[in-house]
């Protein structure tokens, strides 16, 4: 039987995707197959990711946070000890975490309609890509285990708040975006999008990637999307 990985090399990677969604958790003798699948994956994300880094900073692009928070030696050491702290993690939300670190498009460009006013027919946010680093969930996962421990009736198994939404991302109050930890799947559903129920990990950044690092343009109608966006926008090869 052939690979996942070398399937999905070969370019099955929506099929591969849908096949490894599909076991629920991971099969001990699959799961270095499935992080190899993971890690390639994110691989191909990064590149977008680095593209569009790129092309914001010629767009006059004031990022709220630090854009790129790279993985470091120590930051993988760091995983390493909160993975078997907190049990399995998803294999594509580990292989972000070891390839892709923390990532935030969130800020000011009003080429983009992003910032404290939106322009007019724009949708309700337009959701700029956020994904967590090693030390956002160190500090949550200890957040968690204080709670846990001064509120066990109160306490979840494993809850992780995994990015703010798109209010937040706006700068005005609002949700999260959440994963569930542990989880033994290979992609796990990211709760609270905007739109999106039941979307997975690779599935939100694939219309991320499509829609330029901001997939809450896909709600406009085309006449209020801004032109800008057009350089940045991709269609995924992951």
């Amino acid at each position: 039987m052939t690979s996942y990985h070398r399937r999905y090399a070969a370019g099955e990677h929506e099929a591969v995707w849908a096949e490894l969604r599909a076991l629920g958790p991971v099969p001990d003798p699959l799961r270095e197959d499935v992080t190899a699948v993971a890690e390639l994956t994110m691989r191909r994300v990064e590149r977008h990711l680095d593209r569009i880094e790129q092309q914001l900073a010629g767009l006059d692009f004031a990022p709220a946070w630090q854009v790129r928070e790279r993985p470091t030696t120590a930051g993988l050491a760091g995983l390493d000890r909160l993975a078997g702290a907190i049990g399995r993690l998803p294999a594509a939300y580990e292989a972000g975490l070891r390839v892709l670190g923390g990532v935030s498009f969130v800020g000011d460009c009003p080429a983009l309609g992003l910032g404290h006013r939106l322009p007019a027919g724009a949708p309700i946010y337009p959701d700029p890509l956020w994904l967590p680093s090693v030390e956002s969930l160190r500090e949550e996962w200890e957040d968690y285990r204080a709670d846990a421990a001064e509120y066990p009736d109160l306490a979840t198994d494993g809850f992780y708040q995994g990015a703010p939404d798109e209010p937040h991302q706006a700068k005005v109050s609002g949700a999260s975006f959440d994963l569930v930890l542990p989880d033994g799947c290979a992609d796990p559903v990211v709760d609270g999008v905007g739109g999106r129920p039941g979307i997975t990990l690779v599935g939100y950044l694939r219309t991320s990637v499509a829609w330029g690092g901001f997939p809450g343009w896909s709600f406009a109608p085309p006449q209020a999307v801004p032109p800008a966006l057009a350089a940045l926008r991709a269609r995924p090869d992951f």
